[in-house]
């Protein structure tokens, strides 16, 4: 039986394991978090998977992302992961996603799921999913890692949101910048997939902010509670309404920027652009020199933001 070890553990059991198989989980980023994630919760017999992320994999991915191989380097995350997973357990459904989660899309994409996890790398998105967790009063799961430290929260629509602990910030630290363990990621992972399995079965969750040290082994928890005034608690959805959000975004551990299309026709760009150069039609996006084109937005590696911005003008338009 696949998952014997799991069904004579007494906190599961076989009935638990029916829960599980019957429980939907979506999961946003596909990184080094998110990727572990995704193997433990299908490895495990979550029955339904949205697996969403909207990079692609770069050779500096693998030192952490051990979902991926080099075999996989320059693909879509999101469709290299479900591939990879429906080897790994081919009697759950997963759906991916290899889009730019935001206000347009997040309803059609999530829909309705017992809960989400957050494995981002970015605060727009994060502030995107608490809004829309408590609009539709989902709990969901905040989990991050940078050097050799990460954290992990449970967030449960009434008692407090994201926007209670964290503001809006810029210039923050990424691993792009000062780096990060393969050793913290996993860790993490799999502490934000316990509290998720917890939580499913209706058992004990941890109520607060797990930070994890991992090179010095220190683990400590802090209290939250839900802040006075907060205007997201109040039902000011900034983001979910589209009056926040960036229109470029540089990705974490890459030389990516993002900038987002609206959704343009592909056919035309394609046409286009081979007129101009080599353009490959990979099914999902065009490919054309240093460009991922796809649907809804556009891939660019670039030395700078203004770089990013001169090329989308010139090959895209504005």
């Amino acid at each position: 039986m696949r998952y014997s070890r799991q069904e004579i553990f007494s906190k599961i059991g076989k009935k638990g394991q029916e829960i599980l198989l019957d429980s939907r989980i979506a999961i946003i980023g596909l990184g080094a978090i998110g990727s572990v994630c995704a193997e433990l919760l299908t490895r495990a017999g979550i029955g339904n998977l949205i697996i969403v992320d909207r990079d692609l994999i770069e050779l500096s991915n693998l030192q952490r992302q051990s979902l991926y191989d080099e075999d996989g380097v320059g693909k879509s995350k999101a469709i290299q992961a479900k591939e990879k997973l429906s080897k790994i357990n081919s009697g759950i459904n997963i759906k991916a996603f290899p889009n730019d989660l935001n206000f347009e899309n997040i309803n059609e994409i999530i829909g309705k799921v017992d809960l989400v996890l957050d494995c981002t790398d970015n605060l727009d998105t994060r502030f995107l999913i608490n809004e829309y967790s408590l609009k539709k009063n989902i709990p969901w799961i905040y989990g991050g890692a940078i050097e050799d430290r990460g954290f992990v929260l449970l967030i449960k629509p009434g008692k407090f949101c994201f926007r209670c602990i964290f503001n809006e910030a810029s210039n923050l630290d990424t691993c792009d910048t000062i780096g990060v363990l393969n050793t913290i990621t996993h860790s993490i992972a799999s502490i934000q997939v316990n509290e998720a399995i917890k939580y499913l079965l209706n058992e004990d969750y941890e109520g607060e902010l797990i930070k994890f040290d991992i090179w010095n082994n220190e683990l400590k928890k802090f209290k939250v509670k839900r802040k006075e005034n907060c205007l997201v608690c109040k039902g000011n959805f900034e983001y979910l309404n589209g009056k926040k959000g960036a229109n470029i975004i540089k990705f974490c551990s890459s030389g990516n920027y993002q900038i987002r299309n609206g959704n343009i026709d592909l056919n035309k760009i394609k046409s286009r652009l081979i007129n101009i150069g080599k353009t490959d039609d990979l099914g999902y996006c065009l490919r054309f020199n240093n460009m991922f084109i796809f649907k809804d937005r556009t891939l660019i590696k670039a030395k700078s933001e203004e770089e990013a911005k001169s090329l989308y003008s010139k090959y895209i338009g504005n």
